[in-house]
């Protein structure tokens, strides 16, 4: 791992230069936020999603009526970023596209994440931009692997709770693919929800469209991690079942439904740019230590 460093006293946050991918979230105590990745579960720690968000029907992603080969969750996240820009308290991370990305990917883009710490906020915002001649369709998320119990939480329920009380209807995952948008029962009641390890038998739990522009996961008041996404109308809440760590994921796009299309055209919550055309997507993570 190549990992680039910044901070500002109140939080420390490391991001490694393969796939854009924070590797590190640490408060001024020393306490780690993130999951620290285990080769035996999941080697994830917080991967970037795009150009696609989900897996591809039969692994294969069809553009304008030509058939690529595109892996779960696009290309990003395995690719190397170049340090485009760097301070003590903000890093720029670029992806060009590469005789490599055109062959799963026939489109020119500049492709940058931003992260900067801001009083004890991680401000990590995405940016997309056509540098080609064509109309360039995408999907992008954020896939934060948050440790579960959080530090100072250990013995203690830990929750989720949306900023408003509400209770989305849920999607699943069936054949790999996902079942029809809103198809399963809310977790949530009144926007709170216990999360327990055999909810993610079937994967993750979608949620297609919410009010709520955050989430939180934690314990009653303290410790607890506020995770916002304005920009983003979708989240995915995601665990390997007894893993030590709970996924939290702002979307824009989706896993195709069963028995649906292999075109990047017909895929859920797809962007569209315009030649020359920029579009950018913040997530921002507080954490919040114990009292």
């Amino acid at each position: 791992m190549a990992i680039v460093k910044l901070g500002n006293g109140t939080l420390s946050v490391g991001v490694d230069l393969r796939g854009a991918e924070l590797a590190s979230i640490q408060t001024a105590d020393g306490a780690e936020w993130l999951w620290q990745g285990d080769p035996a579960i999941w080697t994830g720690r917080a991967p970037i999603l795009f150009p696609i968000v989900g897996r591809t029907p039969g692994g294969i992603l069809s553009i304008g009526g030509r058939k690529f080969a595109m892996g779960t969750h696009g290309f990003a996240r395995g690719s190397d970023f170049v340090l485009a820009e760097a301070s003590p308290e903000m890093v720029r991370l670029r992806l060009i596209d590469s005789e490599a990305t055109q062959k799963q990917y026939p489109f020119a883009f500049v492709f940058d994440l931003v992260f900067a710490v801001e009083g004890e906020t991680l401000v990590i915002r995405a940016e997309v931009r056509n540098t080609g001649e064509a109309r360039m369709p995408f999907s992008l998320g954020f896939h934060p692997a948050f440790r579960w119990p959080l530090p100072g939480g250990e013995g203690r329920p830990h929750f989720v709770t949306l900023a408003e009380p509400e209770e989305p209807l849920t999607s699943r995952l069936g054949e790999k693919l996902m079942t029809a948008p809103g198809h399963e029962p809310s977790v949530f009641r009144e926007g709170r929800y216990a999360p327990k390890a055999d909810d993610f038998t079937r994967d993750a739990i979608i949620i297609d469209a919410l009010e709520s522009r955050s989430a939180t996961f934690g314990v009653d008041r303290r410790p607890r991690v506020v995770v916002a996404f304005a920009d983003f109308p979708s989240l995915g809440i995601w665990q390997k079942p007894g893993a030590a760590y709970l996924c939290v994921e702002p979307w824009q796009g989706m896993t195709p439904l069963v028995g649906a299309s292999d075109a990047i055209e017909k895929r859920p919550g797809i962007v569209w740019l315009d030649p020359g055309e920029m579009r950018s997507f913040t997530m921002t993570v507080t954490p919040l230590q114990g009292e």
